[in-house]
């Protein structure tokens, strides 16, 4: 070994180093391996230029107690100049601290050394392969990057000319296979090979999974132990309670297959163990380990069990992929039917989506009398869906209470997720009727309990989500705004940030951005709403483009508020508008109009008699209208009309107004008005309706801090804002000091669990934190936080 270090010095083509390196060669058969050493280090030590020492595959030195001491030699004594590079698929047992200190140590671990998707693609194309992305990509999958998998991705490529093949036939490929049980499974304990065959059921496993599968309870030490001995398995990191693993997939494609050929009874009892663990996580999954254990029946029974909290999770991909393994007649075919209704009236293809609700009926008539029951409750939420699909959210609301009442009187008890699917939709149609709030919030609240209770987290952040909407009618819309930043937070764990029914508690936080006067996080806000929200929500959709107009309005962007003025009028046109939208575009109409410079033409619409339901801040925007065109005594006659009391930011605005157009008439009570602005603003620091108003109400602030007032902190503040030009409050201004201290940890690549260590907090407080600066930096993940973070000058 020690020979082979010298004659890699004479290599490396260093000329002054030639002469001193011939006596070591000529000594090197018979010298004393450690005088050696020395020698060649002392060699090194007069050089000038810089020496890398690379030492691959140093596992292999596990064992060979000799050559760790001489290495660990070189190590200790290593010049000044001389770096050293480890490439190893476990840690290396060597002194490597002194060098690590020094900065003159490179250690590349299995997954260092594995292809980017780029290096795959250069590999192919050095090989004289020129294939298209979308088949490179598929051999980086399946070979995660894995050099040997790669080349032997280039040879099946050559051999069996089918490109978009080889993902398949190399977890078919017989070389692979042989040089994985040769040079792999023989090399371990019979302990060890036992468990890997086992443990490779999955490619994406966790202790309690193995554990269940194995009936044992040392699955996580026997993964940490296939971790540490670089055993093609690496700790996925994340915050999870429980750590999940990742096995290379060639590696646990072609150890299962082994399993299946020479054990295949064991192999049905691990995927009949698999598939009950995985009917509680992830039911595709579940599917696919009952098909593979032979049990069609159990496949059937899951997807029948878990198709609509798929559906309401947005995996309608998943959900298709998990139908296409169910069995062709099974006594549960008439869920097949729903399931493929609801994927149909989704696309809008609703004769097929009739067609396939007559084969639920039929395979209803075949069901045993018991079982019917239960299939006759999601037939009748099926329909229900279809109904709030075709004809609007509001429609469902009163056939949807008459189902619940058919379940409370039902003998017998409803399934969960079908009842809190049914409270919920039934929540959102009268959260769009503007009818009773109180049950509105209770249904919701009780949908989100009865989904937690049964573990449904998809349909309890879907039923919390819409709960901000109602709940804005109860005021301390700061609460609501916790509720909705965790419900977001806890979405993006499970990677549902798009999920459509989660639009309204990104709508709130928008809403509230707005009253707060944070314009430009209102306009993200509201903008990543409309991308996410229910196709058929044309109440929301009204809703969020209102705000977007008035948020635009008071960034002086009319181009963009006339657009959306014009997405607007065909919604108030259509049959399905609410009768307050007529009110409520009348109102924005005339904003629009007075902040072109048309006065005449935003008054007149201003003063118009309305016949229909007034929009709740109609009354307060036709005020304003009419204030800001110099016309005070319309304008509080305007205000005398609104009902005072129901909404906190429209009483703040209203008070605003008519703060204004008293003040125009030189009355002393605009100092009472403006107080009871203040009062109205102050605990959710509502502060947009007086940035709103611009250098007037300035003015009368200022001289309200004269004249006396309980609020004078929010005076300052909203002076501040005013005098200095924002719009909104810095960002920087926002974050507490703890939320600056975790944003700070964010660049790094610490897991939150490892800031939670850091900062001697809980993993619970840290998502939290988390959470309230992604909603302040208006953003939903910690690379853009990052980002935004850096924009602002925050670091």
């Amino acid at each position: 070994m020690v020979a082979d270090l010298v004659t890699a010095v004479g290599l490396s083509g260093v000329e002054e180093l030639a002469s001193d390196l011939e006596p070591l060669r000529a000594s090197a058969p018979r010298a004393e391996p450690l005088i050696l050493v020395d020698s060649l280090l002392e060699v090194l030590y007069g050089a000038e230029l810089p020496v890398t020492l690379v030492l691959d595959d140093v596992q292999e030195l596990i064992g060979a107690k000799g050559s760790i001491e001489l290495i660990d030699h070189i190590l200790k004594w290593a010049p000044a100049n001389m770096r050293v590079a480890v490439a190893a698929r476990v840690a290396p047992p060597l002194r490597l601290q002194r060098l690590r200190l020094d900065d003159r140590l490179t250690y590349l671990r299995h997954e260092q050394l594995a292809f980017t998707p780029e290096e795959t693609s250069e590999a192919m194309h050095t090989a004289g392969l020129h294939l298209d992305a979308e088949t490179v990509e598929s051999i980086h999958s399946a070979t995660g990057g894995w050099p040997a998998g790669v080349r032997m991705a280039i040879l099946a490529t050559r051999q069996y000319g089918e490109h978009r093949q080889v993902p398949t036939q190399l977890r078919r490929d017989q070389a692979l296979a042989e040089y994985l049980a040769t040079e792999v499974l023989a090399s371990l304990s019979d302990d060890l090979r036992e468990f890997v065959l086992d443990a490779t059921l999955d490619e994406q496993v966790c202790p309690s999974l193995v554990d269940s599968v194995r009936g044992t309870r040392n699955a996580e030490a026997m993964l940490e132990r296939c971790v540490a001995d670089g055993l093609f398995l690496s700790r996925r990191a994340g915050d999870a309670e429980e750590a999940w693993y990742h096995w290379h997939p060639l590696f646990a494609a072609h150890i299962h297959r082994r399993v299946v050929a020479d054990y295949p009874e064991r192999a049905t009892l691990l995927h009949a163990a698999a598939a009950d663990w995985w009917s509680a996580v992830d039911a595709p999954t579940a599917i696919r380990h009952a098909v593979a254990a032979g049990d069609g029946e159990r496949a059937s029974r899951i997807f029948a069990n878990r198709w609509l909290e798929l559906l309401l999770q947005g995996r309608t991909d998943a959900m298709l992929q998990a139908l296409e393994q169910v069995p062709e007649g099974s006594a549960y075919a008439g869920d097949a039917h729903l399931a493929r209704t609801l994927v149909l009236v989704q696309d809008g293809n609703t004769d097929d989506a009739q067609a396939q609700m007559h084969g639920a009926t039929d395979a209803a008539a075949l069901l045993p009398p018991e079982a019917r029951p239960e299939f006759e409750d999601r037939m009748a939420v099926v329909e229900l869906f279809r109904t709030g699909y075709g004809l609007g959210l509001r429609a469902a609301a009163t056939p949807g209470a008459a189902l619940l009442e058919r379940f409370h009187q039902a003998e017998h008890r409803p399934d969960p997720a079908v009842l809190a699917s049914v409270q919920m939709f039934v929540g959102m149609g009268r959260t769009r009727l503007h009818a009773e709030p109180e049950l509105t919030l209770s249904m919701l609240r009780s949908s989100a309990a009865t989904a937690h209770d049964t573990g449904l987290l998809a349909l309890e952040l879907s039923a919390l989500a819409e709960w901000c909407i109602p709940a804005i009618a109860h005021g301390r819309l700061r609460e609501i705004r916790d509720v909705a930043v965790d419900v977001l937070a806890r979405a993006d764990e499970r990677g549902w940030v798009g999920l459509a029914t989660l639009a309204p508690a990104v709508a709130f936080l928008g809403f509230l951005d707005y009253w707060q006067g944070n314009l430009e996080e209102a306009r993200a806000q509201l903008d990543r709403s409309l991308t996410m929200m229910l196709p058929f929500d044309s109440d929301l959709r009204v809703l969020i483009l209102d705000y977007l107009t008035q948020v635009c309005l008071e960034l002086g962007d009319l181009a963009t508020a006339r657009r959306y003025i014009t997405e607007i009028q065909p919604l108030v046109d259509s049959d399905r508008s609410a009768r307050w939208w007529h009110s409520m575009l009348a109102a924005l109409e005339g904003l629009v109009l007075l902040a072109e410079g048309h006065t005449r033409e935003a008054v007149a619409l201003a003063t118009q008699p309305m016949t229909e339901p007034e929009y709740p801040m109609a009354r307060a925007h036709r005020a304003k209208v009419l204030a800001h065109a110099g016309r005070p005594v319309e304008a509080l006659a305007e205000l005398d009309l609104m009902p005072r009391g129901r909404l906190v930011q429209v009483d703040c605005l209203a008070r605003c107004v008519e703060a204004e157009a008293r003040a125009q008439l030189g009355r002393p009570d605009a100092h009472a008005s403006l107080e009871q602005a203040l009062a109205a603003a102050g605990p959710d620091e509502l502060f947009g309706p007086f940035l709103g108003g611009g250098k007037r109400l300035a003015n009368l602030l200022k001289a309200h801090l004269d004249h006396g007032t309980a609020h004078a902190t929010a005076v300052t503040q909203v002076l501040g804002r005013i005098a200095s030009g924002h719009r909104r409050g810095p960002v920087g201004e926002q974050l507490t000091e703890r939320e600056h201290a975790i944003l700070r940890y964010l660049a790094t690549n610490l897991t939150n669990e490892e800031i939670a260590k850091a900062e001697y907090i809980s993993l619970y407080t840290v998502k939290t934190h988390l959470a309230h600066i992604y909603q302040k930096l208006g953003v939903g993940n910690r690379r853009a936080a990052i980002r935004r973070a850096a924009e602002l000058d925050l670091y």
